[in-house]
């Protein structure tokens, strides 16, 4: 049973029928999941432009989170100097903001159920623009690290419920598009980062990509502020008659009043995010979507430096080139072969099976993933071992970025089809385990290729990352049994 057939059960409850509820059909013929509301301003319902300016919108937002925390990557050797520590201590003040951005989502996410989206996005954001500009100002290194952990504040509520506004405006049958849109933008962030802070570190100084984070940031904030619309919806408290929305009820979205509460948050509600490890169609993708983020991306990033600049003697433009352009290219050919292949996948085993839709026919899409991934990350440490010409660690680079991408977008999309109304807590529970465990590969990568090989460390990264992907074979043969024994969630229902 997947969320749709729950979502559709619960939504006839509150629509007025005579006779029994005629569903409203996709594209296909085959009825939506989760089926929508006849009123205007659900969001299921918004025009096709305006979803995908808010979709914009979001992304964008979530592309910001790692973009402004990694512009300073390929700026650690001049940051060290100036502040007399080590690279490997600069990149401490990457790795803070990491973590505490996989932690803050957790409290975001039950305080979003009942308040909203909104409101936690520019209340998030706006910190996030005083802490980067504290960082530009900062004199001192612990003056630095402290305002990059306030960063870390700042950045976590677009990278943490973001994908949940995904799933409030978008359905089951095209959730693996919309969703892959989204991911384009949050996976570049770190990688279009290292492009522009290397030129933005030698032309203008390292002080500058922390001033460019405000910037951009604050002028991102003020167009949330003014056009990002409430996308909570609370299907427990349709009215069962709908009039035609007027101009105040739509601006009303506009505020931080769009959410008609009729809960309170209770303490109880921040325990729903850790009660959803007990579904294994959740805490197996988490578990599998943290190391393939990390050794797809994040391990990229943060041995760039120390990689490219010590073997290849590039400068902050060359290193910021190589990893930033090379993972931007492979995550727009992975995307091509994951959300549209994973919706096309759907589609026939809705069409085989009288349209009943199992989430886990979109795992299937993930095989060139489970291939690709651990292929690039062996390509990049066989080249830096033999000190190749650098063209070859940079196609290991966009190798591994092509699997990342197809992993990523397959697993946000599958599961929110199997828990859409809990979106919000799946969604932090993903950048958690995103996020903490790329906070710990900056600390033991390097000096592992420096014991062993550089070969030898990325080869057994790879193997590690393959073995993860046997617990998505286990939901691709067991899945759907298993969702049907434990039920579905109790709480969030109405979302």
């Amino acid at each position: 049973m997947g969320d749709g057939e729950v979502d559709f059960k619960e939504s006839s409850k509150h629509q007025e029928t005579s006779v029994d509820v005629v569903p409203k059909l996709d594209p296909h013929g085959f009825p939506l999941r989760p089926q929508p509301s006849d009123d205007p301003l659900d969001p299921l319902n918004w025009s096709r432009w305006l979803k995908l300016w808010v979709l914009f919108q979001v992304s964008f937002l979530a592309f910001l989170g790692p973009f402004t925390a990694a512009l300073i990557n390929p700026a650690f050797v001049p940051l060290a100097k100036s502040m007399h520590v080590s690279v490997v201590e600069a990149s401490y003040q990457t790795t803070v903001p990491i973590a505490i951005a996989g932690v803050l989502p957790l409290i975001w996410s039950p305080i979003s159920n009942v308040y909203g989206r909104r409101p936690i996005l520019i209340f998030v954001t706006a910190i996030g623009v005083a802490a980067h500009a504290a960082s530009g100002a900062a004199k001192s290194w612990g003056g630095i690290l402290a305002a990059r952990a306030f960063v870390g504040i700042g950045i976590s509520a677009g990278m943490g419920i973001g994908s949940a506004l995904v799933a409030d405006m978008y359905f089951m049958h095209e959730r693996g598009i919309y969703m892959g849109f989204y991911m384009v933008f949050f996976t570049n962030g770190a990688h279009l980062a290292a492009v522009i802070g290397g030129f933005t570190a030698k032309y203008v100084g390292w002080r500058w990509c922390y001033w460019l984070g405000a910037i951009v940031l604050g002028a991102t904030w003020l167009v949330n502020l003014f056009c990002l619309p409430e996308t909570l919806y609370l299907r427990s408290q349709m009215p069962t008659r709908f009039t035609q929305p007027t101009k105040q009820s739509w601006m009303r979205l506009l505020t931080f009043r769009g959410v008609h509460r009729t809960r309170k948050l209770h303490l109880v509600d921040f325990t729903h995010v850790f009660s959803m490890l007990g579904y294994p169609s959740v805490l197996l993708p988490a578990l599998y979507y943290g190391l393939s983020f990390g050794f797809g991306s994040v391990l990229f990033a943060v041995t760039g430096a120390a990689a490219f600049g010590s073997i290849y003697h590039f400068d902050t433009v060359g290193i910021g080139l190589s990893i930033g352009l090379s993972t931007f290219i492979g995550t727009l050919v992975g995307e091509l072969f994951a959300g549209p292949v994973s919706d096309r996948l759907l589609y026939l085993y809705q069409k085989k099976h009288a349209g009943d839709p199992v989430p886990e026919s979109r795992l299937q899409a993930m095989w060139p993933g489970f291939v690709l991934l651990p292929a690039g990350v062996i390509v990049e440490g066989v080249c830096l071992q033999y000190k190749t010409h650098w063209a070859g660690p940079v196609m290991g680079i966009s190798i591994g970025a092509v699997g990342l991408q197809i992993v990523s977008t397959n697993i946000f999309a599958y599961v929110t089809d199997c828990y859409k109304p809990q979106s919000a807590e799946i969604s932090a529970l993903l950048n958690f385990s995103r996020q903490t465990f790329s906070f710990t590969l900056v600390f033991y990568t390097v000096p592992f290729a420096e014991r062993t090989t550089w070969g030898v460390a990325w080869g057994i990264f790879a193997v590690i990352d393959a073995v993860f992907f046997l617990g998505i074979i286990l939901l691709m043969w067991k899945g759907k049994q298993w969702r049907e024994r434990l039920g579905t969630p109790k709480f969030d229902r109405d979302l």
